[in-house]
């Protein structure tokens, strides 16, 4: 046998090795499988040409949904949901491609939503970040004791601190709609599992925080 040819069998069966007994690749050990049986089934290299079809675009996708799936399922057990917005979208898409490119493009396209969205959704850190506590800070104005000559500096201090809360949202808000005109700082989304994990506040005190903040929006 040639040697070229054999080179060849191996390298596509090193393909498959790689994938075989993997249960992330379903789709891309099938798609190995048929190229290198495809491979295996010439006797000379340049029959490789006629047997290949499509299998090497049909490879392509194999790999992206195998990965894409893989992900979806991670982020759906993590309650990721925005994070999850680019695997569902690719996946929804992927079989209509018809060449590589357009696999690729597909990918990249539905990866920028994707990131818009969580770029967009990582917004509401900043009511935990420096919204809430701005509030607190507030609190000890109202509430420490000063000497009666320094009340006016309370006044200033409390005065200055909601002036910087209504401005913190405001600019808060301009920067999301650069991402996503139509979108909206919704202090709620702190209820999310992907938030709500992050934020070392009990229920409660979350829950009066946000009522406080929803005077100065």
């Amino acid at each position: 046998m040639d040697q070229l040819l054999e080179d060849y069998k191996l390298y596509y069966k090193a393909r498959l090795d790689k994938y075989e007994n993997n249960p992330i690749y379903p789709n891309s050990y099938q798609t190995e499988k048929a190229l290198s049986d495809a491979m295996n089934s010439c006797n000379e290299l340049h029959e490789f040409k006629d047997k290949l079809g499509d299998l090497n675009i049909k490879n392509s996708i194999a790999l992206i949904k195998d990965q894409e799936t893989a992900r979806l399922t991670h982020y759906t057990s993590l309650q990721e949901d925005k994070r999850a917005i680019s695997p569902q979208l690719i996946l929804r898409d992927i079989d209509t491609a018809t060449d590589v490119n357009t696999a690729i493009e597909i990918s990249n396209k539905h990866d920028q939503v994707g990131l818009v969205e969580i770029s967009v959704d990582g917004f509401i850190d900043h009511v935990w970040g420096k919204l809430i506590p701005a509030l607190e800070r507030l609190d000890i104005s109202r509430n420490a004791e000063y000497p009666a000559k320094y009340e006016d500096k309370r006044q200033e201090e409390i005065t200055t601190e909601e002036q910087w809360i209504r401005e913190e949202i405001q600019s808060i808000t301009k920067q999301l709609k650069d991402w996503k005109p139509e979108g909206n700082f919704d202090i709620e989304l702190v209820w999310e599992h992907r938030h709500r994990k992050n934020i070392p506040i009990p229920d409660d005190v979350l829950r009066n925080r946000l009522t406080e903040l929803k005077n100065y929006l």
